[in-house]
């Protein structure tokens, strides 16, 4: 029988057994490693079921994979860039970039000793089409968003789910929000559509290969930078910058990002 605060184990934490090797305590599982590289689950969360109908348990298990440094930020904005609700966001009217998440921060208790250098929040309206096995194809206008932290002395992006249960950053990090977070609004955990699945998509080697040189030319947008904490801002001078640093990439299959930000 479980105990009244016995941590419920989620869809994600179960993925992560196979994924990352981990148990939900996020203790290695004895014996194994992870079966994913960074490549590998971008493509599987962006381009896959249930993931595709799914961009809160996309970006949660994205999170995650973060975590156990299977992905880098690199990766997770390939994945933002390239799955069909959150590239709906990925443009500048969309993102708070270094802004009021950045103001609150320094000014913050937990501020006086921290120094920030990166902050983001992303929320908007997208629209979701998938096929239920029993219903049909089904569309839904969803709330989405998420928010971004990063300081001196981290080892990767604090990134939480927002929509509108309240600010993970803002209660657990800064302290200058008094109410925890409702986790049921802002589950990132557990899939919220049913959705017919088959097998991961599993494109030819030279298709990916392709794809992957489409999006070389295109490998630091303004997003992966934010997330590996470098400071940019949201000038057009800034739209086609590239710092050519491949610090966060460790072979040829993981340099690809696709630019979050396009002149028009």
């Amino acid at each position: 029988m479980k105990t009244k605060h016995e941590k419920k184990i989620t869809q994600a934490d179960n993925l992560m057994k196979d994924w990352a090797g981990r148990n939900p305590d996020k203790t290695l599982i004895g014996g194994t490693k992870p079966s994913k590289s960074g490549f590998r689950a971008r493509m599987i969360l962006a381009q896959s079921e249930p993931f595709k109908s799914n961009p809160e348990y996309a970006l949660g298990c994205a999170r995650l994979c973060l975590t156990y440094n299977i992905m880098t930020p690199k990766d997770l904005s390939w994945m933002l860039n390239n799955h069909p609700a959150w590239s709906q966001l990925m443009r500048p009217e969309n993102m708070d970039v270094n802004n009021l998440l950045m103001d609150e921060a320094k000014n913050s208790d937990w501020g006086k000793t921290h120094n920030v250098t990166a902050t983001l929040e992303v929320k908007g309206n997208v629209e979701i089409t998938y096929e239920h096995p029993q219903k049909g194809v089904k569309t839904e206008n969803v709330a989405l968003g998420f928010e971004m932290i990063r300081y001196e002395g981290d080892t990767r992006p604090f990134i939480a789910l927002n929509l509108g249960g309240g600010s993970a950053i803002r209660y657990h990090l800064l302290k200058t929000e008094p109410d925890r977070p409702d986790y049921k609004v802002n589950d990132d955990s557990n899939t919220r559509r049913y959705v017919k699945t088959g097998r991961h998509v599993k494109a030819e080697a030279d298709t990916l290969l392709l794809v992957e040189k489409e999006l070389d030319a295109r490998a630091d947008d303004v997003l992966a930078r934010l997330l590996r904490g470098e400071n940019v801002n949201l000038g057009l001078d800034s739209i086609d910058e590239s710092d050519n640093d491949d610090d966060d990439s460790d072979d040829d299959s993981r340099r690809g990002a696709p630019a979050a930000f396009r002149k028009r």
